[in-house]
């Protein structure tokens, strides 16, 4: 399956089966009290914190077509894009995170944990497609920048044997 059919139907799910089951959740499977003002404060900030960096990450696309590699005049390794090479699919995992958090239910986080594999399904589908357009270039650049975690990297140091 093509990557961009793939992303549309998963997103589009997950999104629908974390607020459903989130707001199913709410009631009976929430967290206890002491802990929901807490949790809501980290859903808002991760919300709207997310939110706003998948649109600036969005406002980097082509305007017209960007779901295939040929949409795009040149490979995307700048910005947030030097620190992951999926910035869009974090903000949009943090901000599906977000939304159990903000209806304190254990039900939705666990939904929400159930799908996570998902998101590694579309990366790897994705990045097959990539290497396949792009190729060294993007060879490259999977070498040098995470795919999702922005974690700094510890240099190689070649060792004489």
């Amino acid at each position: 399956m093509e990557s961009h059919k793939f992303r549309k139907r998963f997103i589009m799910l997950s999104y629908v089966l974390t607020v459903l089951l989130s707001m199913l959740g709410a009631g009976k499977y929430s967290v206890p009290n002491p802990y929901l003002t807490v949790l809501r404060v980290i859903g808002t900030v991760a919300f709207v914190s997310s939110v706003l960096a998948a649109v600036k990450i969005h406002s980097m696309f082509p305007k017209e077509r960007h779901d295939r590699p040929e949409d795009f005049s040149k490979l995307l390794t700048e910005g947030p894009y030097a620190y992951c090479r999926h910035p869009f699919y974090l903000a949009l995992i943090i901000n599906q995170a977000s939304i159990p958090l903000l209806f304190s239910s254990w039900l939705g986080l666990l939904t929400y944990a159930a799908l996570l594999p998902g998101w590694w399904v579309l990366i790897r589908l994705e990045e097959k497609e990539l290497v396949k357009y792009w190729g060294d270039e993007y060879v490259n650049y999977m070498r040098s920048v995470p795919a999702l975690i922005p974690l700094p990297r510890r240099k190689r140091r070649d060792k004489p044997r």
